[in-house]
Order: C-alpha cells, then structure tokens, then sequence
C-alpha cells in the first residue's frame, strides 16, 4: 500500500517536470528521524555538494515535530514511546573559502501528551497504515521509558524546554556537479553534549560522525544521496546500567523536481540504524525507514520548506512528523 502511493506520488510529479523552462536545484530537506533515541545521536543533515562562497553566510530555521506511539516489551525488556515531540533547529552556516563550509546548530527540544492522537488515528484509518494499537489506548498521554532485564535504562522527561546536544559540522566540496559530471563533498561532524542526558535530551558524551555527499543533476531533475556513520555516545543513566548506545549508520536518497520557476517537489527516504540495539526487541532494536514528502518555495532571498515524514519500517519509528523550514542568504 506505501509502496504504491509513493510511486503515485512520483510519476505524477514527473509528468509536471517538463513545464520549468530553466529549474533551478537547491539540494534537499533538511529532515531527520525523530525517534527520542536516534536524535540524542549526532546525524547530519541530508545535503546537496555545494559550499558558500568564502565570507558567505545563511541562516536557516527549522521546526519538526512528531507524533509517537509504540510499544513492546519481551520478559524483562521493553520500550515504549507514548507522546508529541517539537524540535526546534537554529543554524548558522558560514563559507570558509577553499571549497570549506562551517555550520552549527543549537537544537531545543519540547515534549508533551500533545493533541495528534486522534488526527493521527484516523490518518491511518484512511490510508490503511498500521494502527499499532494506537487506537486502544488512552489519547495525549506521555511515556518514553526503556527497560533491559528489568532495569531502567533510558528515557525521556516530559518538559517544555530542553537544550539538546550541539552539532558542529565541515563540509568539503571536492567536486562540484555539472550536467556531466556528480557532484561529491565529504564532511564530518562533532557534537557537543550539552543537552540533559539523565533527562534524555542528550548522550552525555561527543559524539563524532563523519559521511559523503553525492549529486547528479538533469535537465528536470536532481538526485542527491547522503551516507554517514556516527559514533555515539551513550548517557550515564544507560552507562550506568551497563548498556551503551550503538553507533548508527544511515543512508539517504532524494529526487527534487522543479514543477515551477519558484516551486520544487522533494522526495526522501532514509534508512538508518537503532542506537538501542542492545535492546533485543523489535521495537527498539530494528533498523529504521523513513519516507519524506515535501516542497521548497524560493523567495527573493532564501526559501520556505514543507515536509512531511511516515515510517516505511512500522514498530519502530515515529508514527507521523511535520516538518517547517526557512532559509534566508546567502549574504
């Protein structure tokens, strides 16, 4: 059923390709997994190859925020995710000259019961998407708590404002696309831990990620591709009973679709792997899938974004993610 609706999805935006005389491609949405596990992991961005030129500046806002319903458990091993997550992304990007571009983010994170639940419930009604057992449990309350052996050990406190881990990131073009050749930039990261781990809103430790950025352009569309692998850090309440957080490798293409002179359609997937795989249950510890659906309008001096995120891989992942993005520069 997914399956098929995303490829309703792209062929219909690829008979609306040819109507721009001249697309322009800015390279994908900035979106990520929303899991409470995964974001206390550093994860760069998807990306297209390009670098601002050198004392360039942009600026850019985003807002995420998901509806999370999940539960299993296996003897003495649970998780349970229950509850609606906003992030909030400030960041600033600066070129450095020499095909060098610097850009740090300051994440901050509210969580509550939230008002999705029966939204959400009827979304999947409508479109066939597993339920979960959504439906049989109280609406807009709030749990993220994860057990080993009977032991706590990991979770989130519900709370208005958190400061989250702070990213810091390198890009370096080292070939910049044209209609013939891919572009291709590699990059690495580093992040500060800043935020609350006892309270779930951070690892408690740098973490440090490093990855490739690919990108062929046509005349009508563009195809971008991002892999990384970071090594996480693992917080103290977790560390403390004797678990560690994975290291998470993750892999992404997206197709942009220009279908008017100031509008381009996006499509996203993205695969990664669970941090809490030392959980060995399926809802914490399988790998992660999923889907992006969004547009970028450009305005005279940046952009505004849409997406909007559904999990390929079910029991697993966030149920539902809205996505706001706005972008002004370069200056």
């Amino acid at each position: 059923m997914r399956t098929a609706c995303v490829g309703q999805v792209v062929a219909f935006a690829l008979l609306l390709g040819g109507c721009v005389s001249a697309p322009t491609f800015s390279g994908p949405l900035p979106v990520r997994n929303q899991h409470p596990a995964q974001l206390t992991v550093l994860h760069m961005a998807p990306a297209d190859t390009s670098v601002l030129d050198a004392g360039s500046m942009r600026l850019r806002a985003d807002a995420a925020y998901s509806s999370l319903f999940l539960a299993g458990s296996d003897g003495g091993d649970s998780f349970e995710m229950d509850g609606e997550y906003l992030l909030v992304t400030p960041t600033w990007q600066a070129g450095l000259g020499e095909g060098l571009e610097l850009a740090v983010s300051v994440p901050v994170a509210h969580t509550s019961g939230g008002f999705l639940d029966a939204f959400v419930i009827d979304y999947h009604d409508t479109f066939g998407f597993p339920d979960q057992g959504r439906s049989q449990t109280a609406n807009n309350q709030f749990e993220i708590e994860a057990t080993k052996n009977g032991q706590d050990v990991w979770g989130v406190d519900e709370s208005s404002f958190e400061l989250m881990d702070v990213p810091l990131e390198l890009t370096w073009q080292a070939v910049a696309p044209d209609a013939d050749t891919p572009g291709l930039a590699l990059r690495g990261a580093i992040e500060l831990p800043v935020g609350d781990d006892a309270a779930g809103y951070g690892s408690g430790e740098v973490d440090y990620s490093f990855g490739l950025l690919v990108e062929q352009r046509w005349r009508e569309v563009a195809f971008y591709g991002h892999a990384q692998h970071t090594l996480a850090g693992t917080p103290s309440r977790t560390a403390a009973a004797g678990l560690s957080f994975e290291d998470v490798t993750s892999v992404g293409l997206t197709a942009e679709l220009p279908l008017l002179e100031n509008f381009a359609a996006l499509v996203q997937a993205e695969y990664e792997t669970s941090t809490l795989r030392g959980i060995p249950i399926p809802e914490a510890s399988d790998d992660q899938l999923l889907l992006w659906v969004g547009g970028r309008w450009r305005l005279s001096t940046g952009a505004i974004e849409i997406g909007f995120g559904e999990d390929l891989q079910g029991y697993v992942s966030p149920d539902f993610t809205a996505w706001l993005g706005f972008t002004t520069g370069p200056f």
